[in-house]
C-alpha cells in the first residue's frame, strides 16, 4: 500500500506538521480580523472575551476556518505540491453502493457500545500524582464542551444545515484526507506493518482533538477509517464513514433539542440491555466483514492488485 519514494518520510512529516501549524495561526488570525471588522460595521464592540461568548454563527465560522487551514489546506498542498510522485489520495475504483450501505450499518450498529465505551473513558482517573494534569484534562474538555454545545443546541432548520456543513462534512473530508490519506501513507513508508501503522495513525487522530474523556472511542474509530482505506484503497469510503459518524450525532441533537432536553440531557448515558451491545457488536461485525469482502474484488471480478 506504501510504496517506495523519493523522499524521506521524515521530510513528508516535517512538511506536513508546518502546513498544519502554519495554516491554523493563519485561518485563526483571518478568522478574528473578519471579525473585528464585521463588528466594527456593525457598531458592536470587539473584545477577546466578546468573541469568545459571540453567537452561533461566529463559532461555526471560526470552526469552518479552523478546519479548512487545519486539516483541508495542509493536506491538499501535501498532495499537490509536495511532488517526487507521491499520491497521497488513492481512488483505484468507484465505490459501490453495498459498500456504502456496510459502513453505514456498521456505524447504526456499533453506535450503543460506542456510546458504553465513551461512557467507561469518561469515568477513567488518573492517578494522585497526576492530579495537575487531571485537572488540565478536565478544563479542556470543558472549554471544548462549550464551544460544541454553543453550537449544537440548534433549534431552526437552516441552523442544523449549518451544523451539518462544519460539523459533519469539512471535518469528514479535511481530517480523513489528512489523516488517512496523508499521515497514514508517510507513516507508512516508515513502518511496514499496515495494522501498526493504522493504530498510530489512530492515536494521533484522537489526541489531536485535546478532548481526552473521549479519546478511547475516537481512536476506535480511527482505527475503522484506517482500515477501510486500506481495504478499499480509495479515500472517498473513511470520508464517507467519518460524516456518517458526525452527521448522525448533528440529526440527534437536533432532534432532541427540538424536542426540548438540553445539552446534558443529550450527552446524559444511559444503559441499555446486554443482549443490545452484544447484537451490536455481532451486527457490526458482519458488516466490516461483509465491506472487507466487498473490497477484494474489483468490479469486474477481478482481484484488486496489492501494493
Amino acid at each position: 500500500m506504501y510504496p517506495e519514494q523519493t523522499t524521506s518520510p521524515f521530510q513528508s512529516l516535517l512538511r506536513l506538521v508546518l502546513l498544519v501549524i502554519g495554516f491554523t495561526f493563519l485561518s485563526q488570525v483571518i478568522g478574528i480580523l473578519i471579525l473585528f471588522f464585521y463588528y466594527k460595521f456593525t457598531g458592536q464592540a470587539f473584545s477577546m472575551a466578546t468573541l469568545m461568548q459571540g453567537s452561533a454563527n461566529e463559532m461555526r465560522f471560526l470552526l469552518l476556518l479552523s478546519s479548512l487551514g487545519s486539516f483541508v489546506v495542509p493536506a491538499y498542498l501535501m498532495n499537490t505540491r509536495e511532488g517526487y510522485g507521491i499520491t497521497y489520495f488513492k481512488q483505484e475504483y468507484t465505490p459501490q453502493a453495498k459498500q456504502l450501505a456496510y459502513i453505514f450499518f456498521a456505524m447504526l450498529a456499533f453506535m450503543p457500545l460506542m456510546s458504553l465505551i465513551g461512557h467507561w473513558n469518561e469515568s477513567l482517573q488518573l492517578p494522585d500524582n497526576m492530579r495537575s494534569v487531571q485537572v488540565w484534562m478536565e478544563r479542556s474538555e470543558r472549554e471544548s464542551g462549550d464551544l460544541i454545545e454553543g453550537i449544537i443546541v440548534e433549534t431552526s432548520f437552516v441552523g442544523f444545515l449549518f451544523n451539518l456543513i462544519v460539523l459533519a462534512l469539512i471535518p469528514a473530508v479535511g481530517e480523513e484526507l489528512l489523516f488517512r490519506g496523508v499521515l497514514q501513507n508517510i507513516v507508512g513508508r516508515w513502518v511496514s506493518n499496515p495494522h501498526v501503522v493504522i493504530w498510530i495513525v489512530a492515536i494521533v487522530f484522537s489526541a489531536i482533538h485535546l478532548q481526552f474523556f473521549g479519546f478511547i472511542p475516537r481512536m476506535l474509530l480511527g482505527a475503522f477509517f484506517g482500515y477501510l482505506y486500506l481495504w478499499s484503497r480509495n479515500i472517498w469510503l473513511p470520508i464517507f464513514g467519518h460524516f456518517v459518524n458526525n452527521a448522525g450525532a448533528t440529526i440527534m441533537a437536533f432532534y432532541y433539542t427540538k424536542n426540548g432536553k438540553s445539552y446534558a440531557e443529550i450527552n446524559a448515558f444511559e444503559v441499555q440491555s446486554w443482549w443490545i451491545y452484544v447484537g451490536g457488536f455481532i451486527f457490526t461485525a458482519i458488516f466490516v466483514f461483509l465491506f472487507y469482502l466487498s473490497t477484494q474484488k474489483g468490479n469486474h471480478g477481478e482481484r484488486l492488485e496489492e501494493n
